[in-house]
C-alpha cells in the first residue's frame, strides 16, 4: 500500500465509528547548509486499530522505501494505537520540494510545496511556502474505490448521517524549523518552529516562513592564526625599533676619527700656520 493510498484509509477509520481519532504531522528541518529532514507521522488511536485488526500486517509501503524513504512502524502506542512514522533526509531545498511533493494528491493536503534557500554574502535566507488544504473537506480523503464502497452520497452527508465530528476525529498540522531568525510567517510559532493546522473544512490555509541567517566564520584554526598573526607583527615592530635604537645609540657613542674631528664646525684645533 502506497502512502497516498493510506489517505482513504484514514478517511474510511474516520467514517467508519464516531469514537475513533487519526491525527497527522508533516515536519520539515533543515539547516544553513540547504539540507535538513522531512518527516511524516500518523497516529490512529486503539479505537481505530481496532476496527482493522490486520492494519499493521498489511499496511505496505515499500515504495516509499524504494523513493529513498525510511519507513518506521507501524508500532503499538497509546494504550492499543499505532503509529506509522516515515522520514526523509535531504541534501538540497530541491530535493526536499520533490519529496514534498510525495505526500500529497491533487486534493491535498500540502498542494504547490517549496523550500528554497539563497546566499547574499554570508547572509542565508530560507523560505517555505506551501498551502494546507484538504480540497472538498473531507471529500479529499475519497477515491474512487472507496466512493463505490460508501456510495454515491457526498462524504460529508454521510459523516453528518453517522453522527462522526470530523474537527473532533482527525487532524493534520505541518510543522517547520528553519535556520535564523523568523523574518516573516503566517504560522504560529512554538517550540522553535512554526506550525499550521488544515482546517477540516476544505479551507485553504496558506503556508509563508522565511528565516535569515548571518553566518559567522567558526574555523578555530583562522582564530588562531589571526592572533599569532598579530603578535608576530607586533613582535617585528618592536624588534624594529629596538634595532633602530641600539643603532643610533651606538653611533652617538662612538669616538670621531681626528681628520673628522678637525673638520668639525665646533672643533678647537689651531690652524697650520
Amino acid at each position: 500500500m502506497s502512502w497516498r493510498r493510506f489517505v482513504p484509509l484514514v478517511g474510511a477509520l474516520l467514517l467508519v465509528l464516531t469514537g475513533c481519532r487519526v491525527d497527522m504531522y508533516i515536519d520539515v528541518t533543515a539547516d544553513d547548509s540547504g539540507a535538513g529532514t522531512i518527516t511524516v507521522t500518523v497516529d490512529i488511536d486503539a479505537e481505530a486499530a481496532t476496527l482493522v485488526p490486520g492494519l499493521a500486517e498489511d499496511l505496505r509501503l515499500d515504495d516509499l522505501i524504494t523513493s529513498g524513504w525510511t519507513v518506521e512502524g507501524p508500532t503499538q502506542v497509546n494504550s492499543g494505537g499505532l503509529r506509522v512514522v516515515v522520514s526523509y533526509p535531504f541534501e538540497s531545498p530541491a530535493e526536499a520540494t520533490d519529496a514534498l511533493t510525495q505526500i500529497s494528491g491533487p486534493n491535498g493536503p500540502l498542494l504547490s510545496p517549496a523550500l528554497k534557500r539563497t546566499v547574499d554574502g554570508r547572509t542565508v535566507n530560507t523560505t517555505l511556502d506551501a498551502t494546507v488544504q484538504l480540497v472538498g473537506g473531507v471529500e479529499a480523503f475519497s477515491d474512487a474505490d472507496l466512493s463505490n464502497l460508501i456510495g454515491a452520497t457526498p462524504w460529508r452527508s454521510t459523516a453528518e448521517k453517522l453522527g462522526v465530528d470530523l474537527n473532533t476525529s482527525f487532524s493534520l498540522t505541518l510543522s517547520a524549523n528553519l535556520p535564523g531568525e523568523i523574518k516573516k510567517s503566517t504560522g504560529t510559532v512554538a517550540d522553535g518552529g512554526v506550525i499550521w493546522n488544515a482546517p477540516i473544512d476544505g479551507t485553504a490555509q496558506t503556508v509563508v516562513l522565511g528565516t535569515s541567517e548571518t553566518k559567522v566564520d567558526g574555523s578555530v584554526w583562522k582564530t588562531i592564526a589571526t592572533i599569532i598573526g598579530f603578535v608576530l607583527g607586533a613582535w617585528l615592530i618592536i624588534m624594529g625599533l629596538l634595532i633602530v635604537t641600539v643603532l643610533l645609540a651606538r653611533r652617538r657613542k662612538r669616538p670621531m676619527p681626528p681628520r673628522e674631528r678637525r673638520n668639525a664646525p665646533n672643533s678647537n684645533a689651531t690652524p697650520d700656520a
